[in-house]
């Protein structure tokens, strides 16, 4: 059976990684910079820049996605939707 190339992109696609792997990435690295590349984490650490340079010396010519894992405090989840919000404002302003 051969992959489509669309599956093997996805495979490999640091972005997909990154988010679909957040919750257990915010166990470990909860904080941190991670560098991804393609479905493993290669460097963390607090600060961006040394990151990325440890991934890039590890991984001279691939690509490198950097992202910093949020706390678990901090995570915000949008679930409110806007325009219910700006068409009661636009209600109250027109009675």
């Amino acid at each position: 059976m051969v992959e489509s190339s669309a599956v093997t992109k996805e495979k490999k696609d640091p972005y997909l990684f990154f988010l679909r792997s957040l919750r257990e990435l915010m166990d470990r690295y909860e904080g941190e910079y991670v560098a991804v590349v393609g479905r493993s984490i290669v460097a963390h650490g607090s600060d961006g820049e040394r990151v990325y340079e440890k991934a890039r010396k590890m991984h001279p010519v691939e690509r490198i996605l950097i992202g910093q894992v949020p706390m678990k405090e901090a995570m915000v989840l949008w679930g409110v939707s806007v325009f219910r919000f700006r068409d009661r404002d636009r209600k109250h302003l027109e009675s």
